[in-house]
């Protein structure tokens, strides 16, 4: 091997993953190192290995006379919190390691295979009643079918997934566009569905006005969008539905959100037809997804494994996925999911692809990237951290152009969030300034439990 050769094959290799360092969200002072596959517990090895079918490492597992006594418990309690029991149960069998589980557990006459199958089966019965739900949710929204974008597990488990039901979800999450997103809200609302008023749930409250739905997505400029998701439930029959009017959530919208739907495909639920994103689209969605849970998601995990599968079976589709992760200025993000994935689930990933997203080996990639805090939203995240986060960031120029501007922004947009969307806006600006600079510039917490209690209310109005 020549000298270009090896150069070649070390680019292709990148920084080593575990030298990344993630901190958990929030205020916590948690901060570890992204862990390979042989840093794992045994019991997360184990997983790996049912969930890449690969007998041989379950075996090593299985027979390593230093292992826990409690792994077939900690498996359970881990399938179970991944949704994963029915796919493990029907490994456990393909794979031929059902003796294995078969032991009693403590002076009970259940085995550690009859739990996995109890939990299988409530899974299997209850992905169906999630589907009825979905076709529900589906024709009450018919009429915005071309205006929004249906993701995660409602949709990869009926496209992906083999059988279906080795998905499970809970809420349905929705992409809509902005110029549909009140009107979407107020078709949920005539349905019985009402707003789940949790800071958790939407990122607005208590920080500003929640009169009307539009209210929410209300920003200095366009490209300021919410973080999290506007939660709508429908008690009657326990129906979640979270609606983003873009796919990242970190605040800032999509460079090519038009071209995201240009690019979406149809699918069908029960004879209801709606749109997702492309299968490329979709994989930049779940890694920047699996990014946000701190890379601590093997279902998220999976859903990129199996995405990817698909995408290796469409000629050409790596070299556009690559160009927009590097338009989206996620591709150090991207790089960390894929090579966690090719690392635990052996997914295969190009190595070119790896090579084109690599990120560089310095101190803010291994040490800031992931404990810095990665939302950027206007009206939540501190100033010091917003600042933090532009140096961090590879579209930094877009960050900072967009915060320098937001600090003078329209009459119009400060009337609407801090006044009553009125008249006399004019006359309304240098009263309201001081308001927005400290909302711009203070932790959505401390905003929540100071002024924010005077200026506005923390119930919605919808």
């Amino acid at each position: 091997m020549n000298v270009d050769e090896t150069l070649i094959v070390s680019k292709q290799r990148g920084p080593k993953l575990n030298e990344f360092w993630i901190r958990s969200l929030g205020l916590s002072k948690d901060f570890s190192r992204i862990k390979l596959l042989s840093e794992l517990q045994p019991f997360e090895k184990l997983l790996a290995a049912l969930l890449r079918g690969d007998r041989g490492a379950a075996i090593d597992v299985l027979d390593d006379q230093t292992t826990a006594p409690d792994l077939f418990e900690q498996l359970l309690k881990l399938a179970s919190l991944e949704g994963f029991s029915s796919l493990v149960y029907e490994r456990i069998f393909s794979l031929d390691i059902a003796a294995r589980f078969s032991a009693s557990v403590g002076n009970s006459s259940t085995t550690h295979l009859g739990q996995i199958k109890d939990s299988a089966t409530f899974l299997v019965s209850n992905h169906f009643r999630l589907d009825e739900k979905f076709a529900k949710v589906l024709s009450i929204t018919k009429e915005f079918r071309a205006h929004a974008l249906w993701v995660k597990g409602a949709h990869l488990s009926r496209t992906i997934y083999q059988p279906s039901h080795f998905r499970h979800y809970g809420d349905l999450d929705v992409i809509v566009h902005p110029s549909k997103f009140e009107a979407f809200v107020e078709t949920l609302k005539e349905a019985g569905f009402e707003f789940f008023d949790l800071p958790a749930h939407c990122n607005q409250i208590g920080v500003g006005p929640l009169r009307r739905p539009l209210d929410v997505i209300t920003a200095p400029l366009p490209d300021w969008i919410p973080s999290g998701a506007i939660t709508m439930n429908r008690r009657k029959d326990d129906l979640y539905v979270d609606i983003k009017v873009g796919p990242f959530e970190r605040g800032v919208q999509l460079v090519e959100f038009d071209r995201l739907f240009a690019d979406a495909e149809e699918a069908t639920c029960l004879g209801n037809t709606y749109l997702a994103p492309s299968d490329s689209d979709h994989l930049m969605i779940m890694l920047c997804n699996f990014a946000k849970s701190r890379f601590d998601s093997w279902r998220t995990l999976l859903d990129i494994h199996l995405l990817v599968s698909s995408l290796n079976r469409k000629p050409g589709e790596w070299e556009r996925f690559v160009r927009k992760c590097k338009v989206e200025s996620i591709a150090t993000t991207v790089w960390i999911g894929l090579a966690i994935a090719v690392d635990r689930l052996s997914t295969s990933v190009p190595d070119m692809v790896l090579l084109e997203l690599a990120p560089e080996e310095n101190f803010s990639s291994h040490c800031l990237m992931f404990t810095v805090n990665p939302a950027f939203v206007w009206n939540s995240t501190s100033l010091p951290m917003k600042l933090l986060n532009i140096t961090v960031s590879s579209d930094w120029k877009r960050k900072i152009s967009l915060l320098t501007r937001s600090f003078l922004p329209s009459a119009r947009f400060l009337c609407d969030y801090y006044g009553d969307r009125g008249n006399g806006i004019q006359l309304s600006y240098l009263r309201y300034l001081p308001m927005h600079w400290f909302v711009l510039s203070m932790p959505g917490g401390v905003v929540r439990r100071t002024l924010g209690k005077l200026w506005w209310s923390s119930k919605p109005g919808f």
